[in-house]
């Protein structure tokens, strides 16, 4: 573990329940980030929580003191944008059952956001959920539109006294609904959503790690796309439920908080 931390030339962070939760700032997350900087360590951020832009996100990060270029931060808008024009390439006009966040990424993207006559139905986080907008979306997916959601979480990280539904939450009530289930889901753990983050800085697996706190789309992925898989302990997951997990689902490295982890980096560059 010392010698692939000490080979580490990219993080790749989770967000909510990682670096800060809601609307707070983790203490340890601008310590950690001064560390990375000072032994030339990037990083970018990826997140599932499509609810907010691209521009929104990097707004709030200069809030919390991170100064983060726009390219840097990485939502399952952007997953989903990148599916699309994949695999899908005849499609051009959204229904979306999301926030207005999301809904500019993907017009920046190239697509045209409707409500009436769409080539496919992207379901996503909507924190206004609508019920007749609930209904045109069951509609629209019994007519036999193509249909992908964005990502596969079932709630949101929050330091509220609530529950905020997710994703995974609404495609469920979708699927009752509809009997319909979503062909793809390009966000965490996909691990493609990740490749894109080492393309784009011609990164090797073993270059990079990914930290998060949840085990079935950060750990997953990490896993899955080969990358250095470290859980942090401040989100959703346990470190009793990730030793549950098979070993080839487990994470690599399980740390308390950023805290912890940047002992380990630092006791590696010694």
């Amino acid at each position: 573990m010392q010698a692939r931390l000490a080979n580490l030339r990219h993080i790749v962070f989770d967000m909510d329940g990682t670096i800060y939760l809601g609307s707070t700032i983790f203490d340890d997350t601008l310590p950690f980030l001064e560390l990375l900087r000072r032994l030339n360590i990037g990083y970018s951020f990826v997140t599932n929580n499509c609810s907010h832009s691209r521009a929104e996100y990097v707004a709030k990060l200069r809030r919390m003191g991170i100064e983060a270029p726009a390219d840097s931060v990485v939502t399952s808008s952007h997953a989903a944008i990148h599916y699309l024009k994949t695999h899908l390439p005849q499609v051009r006009r959204l229904f979306v059952l999301g926030s207005p966040g999301g809904n500019e990424d993907l017009a920046l993207g190239g697509f045209t956001v409707v409500e009436d006559t769409p080539d496919a139905v992207v379901v996503a986080f909507d924190r206004d959920l609508d019920y007749d907008r609930l209904c045109r979306t069951a509609y629209l997916l019994k007519q036999g539109l193509p249909y992908i959601a964005t990502h596969p979480d079932k709630v949101c990280p929050t330091n509220e006294p609530t529950v905020l539904p997710d994703c995974a939450a609404i495609c469920a009530l979708l699927e009752t609904a509809t009997g319909r289930k979503p062909e793809a889901i390009p966000g965490k753990p996909n691990p493609e959503m990740l490749q894109a983050v080492l393309d784009r800085h011609s990164l090797r697996p073993d270059e990079t790690a990914m930290i998060g706190d949840r085990l079935y789309t950060d750990v997953r992925m990490a896993r899955d796309a080969g990358v250095l898989a470290i859980l942090t302990l401040t989100g959703e997951a346990s470190a009793a439920e990730a030793e549950q997990l098979p070993p080839q689902l487990q994470p690599n490295l399980i740390v308390n908080n950023l805290t912890r982890l940047a002992q380990h980096i630092a006791a590696s560059h010694k």
